[in-house]
């Protein structure tokens, strides 16, 4: 299969990507840079079964561009991993004007996956899995502010603006999936997962007390991420949520008009 990753360098990423090239699938790897196509070699090795493609993913023009130099090149995406996400100290923003954790976690999955559906549709059983977090019960009782993750009254560490990028990930993941139904869609929470995410400045001092206690190697998430796409449980389930435990959810919470406008108004289409 020809399988396309983003995020896949370092933590839970890099260690899908070493279940994919053991599996025998061509892989293309959406990294920011040159450096991160180094570290991915350093910690893997050169590999044939390996394309590089290159993108800032809170720039939805490089988006855009990637998706082309993917789609000359391949033609036919079988899968897209959409792994790659932050979790940062303070409120950030993008050169579209939109907060990081929305531009990044929210935005650039769906643009990307829009982005590919021409290849993707070409496939014999195409599919999206992206990373999430949270709980179906979580997402069902929230009521999305888009206007809010777009630009944060208050901004909070963890469970503000990241928290809240995932929900809506989700959600929109599902009305994605309702409109391609084709394809089969798949949002999953690899559960607590030690990375350097969870290491990093964006984490609250409370979540490095308990990462060396709770959170699980990221080869267990990688594991979940895999199954998600490959195990015969979900091979017949689209616009589905996978819970930590490997249990199939599903979300009643729906976007409505007025939601999908906003998001759509946030993506700057091109000229």
């Amino acid at each position: 299969m020809h399988l396309i990753l983003t995020g896949g360098h370092s933590g839970l990423g890099l260690e899908l990507t070493k279940m994919l090239l053991n599996q025998g699938h061509q892989l293309g790897l959406i990294l920011r840079n040159e450096k991160r196509k180094a570290d991915a070699i350093d910690a893997i090795g050169a590999s044939d079964n390996i394309d590089f493609f290159f993108a800032d993913l809170s720039k939805q023009s490089d988006i855009r561009q990637v998706a082309k130099e993917i789609i000359s090149k391949w033609d036919v995406v079988d899968g897209l991993f959409s792994n790659a996400g932050v979790l940062l100290e303070q409120a950030y923003y993008s050169d579209q004007g939109n907060e990081m954790h929305f531009e990044v976690n929210t935005l650039a999955p769906y643009i990307l996956s829009r982005e590919l559906m021409p290849a993707l549709e070409k496939a014999q059983n195409p599919f999206i899995v992206v990373t999430a977090s949270g709980s179906a019960r979580e997402i069902n009782n929230w009521s999305p502010d888009i206007p809010d993750l777009k630009k944060p009254a208050k901004f909070v560490k963890l469970t503000g603006s990241y928290r809240y990028s995932k929900l809506a990930l989700v959600m929109l993941m599902v009305h994605m999936a309702e409109e391609n139904k084709h394809i089969r869609i798949i949002s999953l929470n690899p559960g607590a997962i030690d990375t350097k995410m969870a290491r990093g400045k964006g984490a609250p001092f409370f979540i490095k007390l308990l990462r060396p206690f709770v959170f699980e190697a990221p080869e267990k998430g990688a594991q979940r991420v895999y199954d998600a796409a490959f195990g015969d449980k979900y091979q017949t389930h689209t616009g589905i949520f996978v819970s930590s435990k490997g249990e199939i959810q599903h979300i009643e919470n729906k976007l409505n008009s007025r939601h999908l406008g906003q998001i759509n108004a946030a993506i700057i289409e091109e000229e």
